[in-house]
């Protein structure tokens, strides 16, 4: 007699996630081969059975899951930030220390397989957890990674994470700080300024058209190579912000602030034509336009009477009228006369006879201009130094003053 039931194998009517299109693993209507049924199909395929969702499409922090768990303190700064075990010590020679800031230090080391020298900056991840500004330090690498191979942007090809901090990896601008530069010549000549404004100018017009707004462009954001070119740097209050976009963050140096960041308006990417302006009144005249703008001011709204974009008063007698006019036009007080493009200001007076594009070739040398010399050297290089993934920076802050009054 027997048993005469016949034997069926699962796997002669298993279906595989390869058969079918992405609207059917998504839940979409069945389409596409013979084989293919509305039935519902199990919601992961043979080889992980992590689950399909929505969530996967639509959360901003979907890029941060990885098929392993990992801790949380790790995972928040995926994936801009990989976690990376190799000990620095193994790949690089500490140099010197470059600056302290609020949130970390920037070191100058040397890469020991290529020899090649980077500025390296260790951040706290407490620092930045404590002052919710997570996705700021993630965006500020993003952008920077995005932008880093336009002439005059500092370029940052690697950044990564270990247990308490998160490592930025510069390329190293030896030329030291525009600010400082100033304070040793005091005023510097038109034909200088004519060559850092059109530098900057490119940097800032290339950032735009990418859909990116500064906010914090100051002399003390702005590098120089050997040669005394301009290098923008320090993207940490960057934001994308499309053409004709506007956000209503209260950010920047008090310097630096255009009118509508003051009185609280929305504001789009002209608040960086302000700031270069101001850049360029101080490199002129080694003096801010107008009533500086202070904390005690803002509170008590005596902001509301101060006028903008009045010129020192030194600028008439020792600036030409080209300089003067540059400066008028780039201190506008309504955004929307003010100058806001390369186009816009290779047509003044100051620019005249003076390609702007063609400074990205760096024909002529600001430092040979000012018959400044650079010593490039790799000299006290220090070997002893702890682990650095247990440092937690700290210590008083030069960082930009920053304040959100508004999303953006």
């Amino acid at each position: 007699m027997g048993n005469s039931n016949t034997k069926k194998y699962h796997y002669a009517h298993r279906q595989y996630a390869s058969q079918y299109s992405i609207s059917d693993i998504l839940g979409g209507q069945c389409v596409g081969t013979p084989r293919a049924s509305c039935e519902e199909l199990r919601p992961w395929s043979r080889f992980s059975r992590r689950s399909w969702s929505d969530n996967t499409l639509n959360n901003p922090l979907s890029l941060s899951k990885t098929a392993w768990p990992v801790p949380r303190f790790e995972a928040i700064f995926l994936p801009e930030f990989p976690v990376k075990e190799t000990p620095l010590k193994n790949e690089y020679v500490f140099i010197d220390i470059i600056s302290k800031g609020a949130y970390g230090r920037v070191y100058k080391v040397q890469k020991k397989e290529t020899r090649e020298v980077f500025a390296l900056k260790i951040i706290s991840k407490a620092q930045i957890v404590a002052e919710n500004s997570i996705d700021q330090a993630k965006q500020e690498v993003s952008i920077q990674r995005a932008v880093g191979h336009h002439t005059f942007i500092a370029n940052s090809p690697y950044h990564w994470q270990g247990r308490k901090t998160l490592y930025i990896l510069t390329q190293f601008i030896g030329g030291g700080e525009l600010f400082s530069l100033v304070e040793e010549y005091g005023c510097l000549s038109e034909d200088v300024v004519r060559i850092y404004i059109g530098e900057i100018a490119l940097a800032l017009d290339f950032l735009h058209n990418a859909g990116i707004i500064h906010r914090d462009l100051k002399a003390s954001n702005i590098l120089l190579d050997n040669e005394g070119h301009a290098m923008l740097i320090d993207f940490g209050l960057a934001k994308w912000l499309r053409p004709l976009q506007r956000t209503g963050t209260f950010c920047g140096t008090f310097e630096y602030m255009a009118p509508e960041i003051v009185k609280r308006q929305y504001y789009g990417h002209e608040a960086d034509w302000w700031s270069l302006g101001v850049l360029a009144c101080f490199l002129l005249t080694n003096q801010y336009p107008g009533k500086n703008i202070t904390s005690d001011l803002l509170e008590n709204e005596e902001y509301k009477a101060v006028s903008f974009g009045t010129l020192p008063e030194s600028a008439e007698s020792s600036l030409s009228p080209g300089a003067i006019d540059l400066l008028k036009r780039l201190l506008q007080p309504e955004p929307r006369l003010r100058i806001k493009s390369v186009l816009a200001l290779q047509r003044i007076a100051f620019y005249m006879g003076h390609d702007i594009r063609s400074y990205t070739l760096k024909k002529v040398s600001p430092f040979q201009l000012l018959g400044k010399r650079i010593e490039s050297t790799l000299t006290s290089l220090v070997d002893d130094f702890n682990d650095f993934d247990s440092f937690v920076g700290a210590g008083s802050t030069t960082r930009t003053w920053a304040q959100s009054t508004r999303s953006g």
